[in-house]
């Protein structure tokens, strides 16, 4: 008789089944959302992928890059002027949105950069006049910049258009340059792509902080007692954990394919169809799209630099909150061992002066108004300063375009050295460093965990299916969600340091440590008396 899956627990029950014989669920209907029933043998419906836009998380980046004026001359530099280099963007966020907010705040911030400058150099000019004191009247007129720019961005925009009840992405201004609509199409493309060229040490750009790992090889030829072990291909394997994982139960849950190559890795080092795929013109940015036949041949080559990861997302308090699990599984050539990789990412919330719009009225209160001078006056010299930084940047840009743009073709054509990953990640420049919520904290452990259960629940009933032993993947199972080591005969397993709380052991040398701290504090203390 065939065998049918849980959509809720994804245990195995007789086709025929009404209620679930372990969690007493109900039998979907098949198709029914979040993947229905799955027959063992039969592959999964393949995962679209789907960028899945989060208003808050969107609308707080926006924020960010109308009150800072850095960040946002970063973005202008780095997402909307790059020539061969690829864009990273990250999960729940509408790139094209903010970046088109981000061209109007730049206009503002530069007239204002402009007046700052002109007044800093009339005050300099008094200072060496016969009197000096009329240094204070350029010195006022700047405050008076500052104060309307700030009164103009905290209460013409922020108010306007960024409070919960106001934000509209369809509502953002369109720019006027030809050129940055022709950009900001190809960012839009790029935000739904399904490959990450990444520039630095860590692949896994746009998705936060690396918080933990693990790894471990499985014994594939050995099969259970009585059988014969069924051969398998990494892609049945990643289909079926994939439409187990998308059955977790929690909202946020998004699965998708994605391939990460490193961007010096481009010009050589990857195989010749790889190449074409990912870099079809050496003198424009990568591609941000690849095709499934080719992730399928990526999937059966576990050696080849440009890695297909299964990519789990949850997200959660509004899209501030996001735990990305990369899963990747490679059967080695004589199809005997079965490596299973995990790792972890998370995107914190981001900065709290950012979310200072949810707190906005409509108008300002007298309060509100005296505060905004008082801002504005703390932020006078430090932001002059930087306009004088950002209004030199603007006049010697098409300089330093130009030869940024021979620098980077020499390093294409001649040198074969250049490197085409992204460079900056608006998402993560803006994260904070800390949780905002205890119970965050706890939801990321949650998240996590769940996650890491389905899969090793997937891994074990799909090897069961195919008659393979899997006593030692059972052993392991505390393991990988206690984040130990542990190593066995019949294979190897490696589990990185993961966040606070998923070792129990640690926990126990930092009490016992605090314990003796206190005792011989207590001591001398004694002794002192």
């Amino acid at each position: 008789m065939d065998q049918m899956k849980c959509h809720s627990c994804g245990v195995t029950n007789e086709d025929d089944f009404v209620l679930c014989w372990k969690c007493g669920r109900p039998r979907a209907a098949e198709g029914a959302a979040g993947g229905g029933l799955t027959r063992l043998g039969e592959p999964a419906a393949r995962v679209v992928p789907g960028t899945g836009f989060n208003r808050d998380a969107t609308r707080y980046l926006c924020a960010a890059l109308q009150m800072n004026a850095g960040l946002n001359e970063l973005a202008h530099k780095h997402l909307l002027r790059e020539e061969y280099r690829s864009i990273t963007s990250s999960p729940g966020i509408d790139l094209v949105t903010v970046l088109k907010w981000g061209v109007a705040a730049r206009s503002r911030q530069l007239t204002r950069d402009v007046l700052l400058v002109v007044l800093l150099l009339i005050g300099l000019g008094l200072l060496s006049s016969p009197e000096p004191e009329w240094v204070l009247l350029p010195l006022f007129a700047g405050w008076a910049v500052m104060f309307v720019e700030t009164l103009s961005t905290y209460y013409g925009v922020l108010a306007r258009h960024f409070r919960r009840s106001c934000f509209n992405p369809a509502n953002a201004p369109a720019p006027t340059s030809e050129a940055t609509r022709k950009r900001l199409e190809a960012v839009s493309v790029h935000d739904r792509g399904n490959v990450t060229v990444f520039a630095n040490y860590g692949p896994f750009a746009g998705h936060g902080t690396p918080f933990g790992n693990w790894s471990f090889t499985l014994n594939v030829a050995k099969a259970a007692e009585g059988e014969e072990a069924i051969d398998f291909t990494t892609a049945e394997l990643r289909d079926f954990v994939a439409d187990a994982v998308r059955g977790i139960g929690l909202p946020g849950v998004m699965v998708e394919d994605r391939v990460f190559v490193s961007g010096q890795d481009l010009l050589h080092g990857l195989e010749a169809p790889v190449k074409q795929a990912i870099l079809p013109d050496e003198l424009a940015a990568p591609a941000s799209r690849v095709d499934e036949p080719l992730i399928a041949q990526l999937r059966e080559d576990p050696q080849s630099r440009a890695r297909p990861y299964l990519v789990v997302r949850v997200g959660g308090w509004s899209g501030e909150l996001v735990v990305t699990m990369f899963l990747r599984f490679a059967l080695m050539p004589r199809k005997d061992q079965l490596y299973v990789e995990a790792n972890y990412s998370l995107l914190r919330p981001l900065q709290e002066r950012y979310q200072h719009v949810d707190r906005l009225l409509g108008n300002p209160t007298p309060r509100q108004f005296v505060r905004l001078a008082g801002s504005s006056l703390a932020r006078f010299v430090p932001t002059t300063f930087g306009a004088v930084q950002r209004i030199w940047g603007v006049v010697i840009a098409p300089v330093v375009a130009e030869f940024t743009h021979r620098r980077e073709k020499r390093e294409i054509t001649h040198e074969r050295s250049f490197n085409y990953g992204a460079v900056i990640n608006l998402r993560e420049r803006a994260s904070d460093f800390r949780y905002h919520r205890y119970f965050q904290s706890l939801d990321k452990e949650m998240y996590s965990k769940l996650a890491e259960r389905r899969v090793v629940d997937a891994l074990e009933e799909f090897l069961e299916a195919h008659n393979i032993d899997t006593s030692d993947l059972r052993e392991r199972q505390t393991t990988i969600l206690n984040s130990g080591i542990y190593v066995s005969g019949q294979g190897s397993f490696k589990a990185g340091s993961v966040a606070v709380g998923r070792n129990p052991i640690s926990h126990a040398f930092a009490r016992a440590g605090s314990t003796f701290a206190r005792a011989g504090a207590a001591v001398q203390n004694s002794r002192g008396k």
